[in-house]
């Protein structure tokens, strides 16, 4: 991989008054010019122009509420960003690492200082590392060779172009609810995030370098010792197991059919009231589920501030895995929706990751052996005529198959595995209607 040996900064500011806004971005100039030598600047959809500090600090003076523009300085040594809209800011800074590593201590301030008072997220990492995780179009990555493009991870977009599935890499950038999650060297969280995630989590989070809790409302977490080394197997492994503790994955992805890894964490909202469950082994270590021996939940309603939390040692029930039970049919089930046409092999690595998921799994609970436990796919209606069952029977040559049946609506058949057992159907989207109601006869 070839680099840019630059350093990648974001944030999200907000709640300015129109006076605190130009003060915070005159503050921002501030730091461009003691870091570099600014050549131009471009306001908004102006041609950009040689660089004039009078003319730019009278711009910002002049500002208003309601402006919605872009401001770009190219320096030397760097590009600084900075979108204005309804008094909020993101800014975009990118930067020669030595000029980074030269300013760090004074930079880290000027982030934990305005992430604190105005913060809702905020991150520092190589650019080279967010690059790698987040360019999805083949022919933008010139920073990768053919063999090193070769071995990752590949989905079609909505276009039918193959791209980069960079849902599977652990620095992707998702979003969910306006948030960004991601994981990488350096990260700044507020308490908008704890609406979604109790802080709890964040201040538990294993192997990682540095957690440092600012003040009440900000948590900022250091991954690993330096942003340079982000390459390093270690580093990679550090990345990805925080992803997969803070669980950013079963929050939102993009790709079609899901990121294909177990949870280390599950949520559940209800109301104001965020649910989690934590899986980690007899060491208190995060595992995934299947492996887990020990369960930490969480419950936290973000409106009247009350936490509970509750630790336990066993082996999960099936409710656990099919929270959808049907007493008087004697039915429990779960779901995923799936859109199989974003994936390269029709979708059949996730109906067998799926499949498997909820098929070898260890329960305690009389229910499981006498309910019909069923998994639900629900696909656009053109993917449930076009089920690959062909090429899913050659992956689950291992499991007995039995009871299929092929409807206009719908395809289901049953799998047994030991004493294991699941019925898998397939569905078109206008049946999820009915998921929250009841486990009814589609099957």
């Amino acid at each position: 991989m070839s680099k840019t040996n630059k350093m990648y900064m974001v944030a999200q500011l907000a709640g300015f008054s129109l006076t605190d806004l130009q003060q915070e971005i005159l503050d921002w100039l501030s730091l461009v010019r003691i870091l570099t030598t600014p050549k131009t600047f471009q306001w908004g959809t102006e041609i950009a122009t040689d660089f004039d500090l009078k003319e730019l600090q009278a711009k910002i003076q002049a500002l208003s509420e309601e402006e919605n523009l872009w401001l770009k300085l190219k320096c030397q040594g760097g590009e600084f960003q900075l979108h204005i809209a309804n008094l909020t800011l993101f800014m975009r800074n990118i930067i020669d690492t030595e000029i980074y590593s030269e300013n760090a201590l004074m930079i880290e301030d000027y982030f934990d200082t305005r992430v604190i008072k105005n913060g809702i997220y905020a991150q520092i990492r190589s650019l080279d590392e967010y690059l790698y995780n987040n360019v999805e179009k083949i022919e933008k990555r010139k920073f990768d060779s053919e063999k090193e493009i070769s071995n990752l991870p590949k989905r079609y977009n909505n276009e039918k172009e193959i791209v980069i599935d960079c849902n599977q890499l652990a620095g992707y950038d998702v979003d969910f609810r306006g948030l960004s999650l991601t994981s990488c060297w350096k990260m700044y969280y507020s308490n908008i995030y704890f609406q979604i995630i109790p802080k709890q989590v964040f201040l538990e989070v294993q192997q990682v370098q540095k957690i440092e809790e600012l003040d009440h409302d900000v948590v900022k977490i250091t991954l690993f010792n330096s942003p340079e080394n982000w390459q390093m197997d270690v580093n990679k492994n550090f990345q990805r197991l925080f992803r997969d503790q803070m669980g950013f994955d079963q929050l939102a992805w993009n790709n079609g059919v899901g990121v294909l890894r177990a949870p280390f964490i599950e949520f559940a909202f209800v109301d104001d009231m965020i649910q989690t469950v934590q899986y980690q082994n007899d060491q208190l270590q995060p595992v995934e589920k299947k492996s887990a021996t020990n369960f930490v939940t969480r419950s936290y309603d973000y409106v009247h501030k009350r936490y509970l939390e509750n630790r336990t040692k066993g082996i999960l029930n099936a409710q656990a895995y099919f929270p959808w039970i049907d007493q008087k049919s004697q039915k429990m089930m779960n779901y995923r929706v799936l859109n199989p046409d974003l994936a390269i092999d029709g979708g059949v690595s996730a109906y067998e990751f799926y499949i498997r998921q909820f098929l070898e799994i260890n329960v305690l609970d009389e229910n499981y052996d006498t309910f019909t436990s069923v998994l639900r796919f629900y696909l656009p209606k053109e993917s449930v005529k076009k089920i690959p069952l062909q090429a899913l029977q050659e992956k689950l040559k291992d499991i007995t198959i039995t009871n299929l049946e092929q409807k206009e609506a719908s395809t289901y058949f049953d799998l047994k595995k030991s004493s294991n057992h699941l019925r898998v159907v397939f569905l078109d989207y206008s049946y999820l209607d009915s998921v929250n109601q009841t486990v009814e006869a589609v099957e």
